[in-house]
């Protein structure tokens, strides 16, 4: 049921922004979270198919979750453990925040580069997955973060 969520959300983006003219030629996103640290995969709380091509993010200091770039929320749902997802969306790019503990954006909300969507616990970690539009990307390669990776 979750997935079928997601998936209605991405063609629900795609549809809606296909037609805007704003091009990503090189995609930059700002870091959902102030100081990020990068947990390996080993590490990683919630596992999808392979390959896998999220990153986990943990902050000590700074509970904020950010957006990483302008969009439209697509779709908010709470999952089974009490947690939050997120997805929004920019062109055929659809973004996927997982393990928000508060969200304070709505579905169709249009969102800025930077403006806080939610919240995680101090110490816990949120996932962000990065498609461009059923196609898994590695955020890690698109992130301005100053990431510290967790051994």
């Amino acid at each position: 049921m979750k997935m079928k969520n997601i998936w209605l959300a991405v063609f629900s983006c795609f549809f809606t922004l296909a037609g805007k003219t704003q091009k990503i030629d090189g995609l930059h996103l700002v870091c959902p979270l102030n100081e990020a640290v990068v947990v390996p995969p080993s590490y990683n709380i919630f596992h999808y198919d392979e390959p896998d091509l999220c990153i986990v993010l943990m902050s000590k200091p700074d509970t904020t979750v950010k957006a990483c770039i302008n969009g439209r929320v697509t779709n908010v749902e709470k999952t089974e453990d009490g947690k939050w997802d997120v997805v929004f969306c920019f062109n055929d790019y659809y973004f996927w925040y997982s393990g928000l503990s508060k969200v304070i954006v709505k579905r169709n909300e249009v969102i800025r580069s930077g403006q806080p969507v939610g919240y995680i616990t101090a110490g816990e970690q949120m996932e962000m997955l990065l498609f461009k539009f059923e196609t898994p990307l590695d955020p890690v390669k698109y992130l301005d973060c100053k990431m510290v990776l967790r051994n």
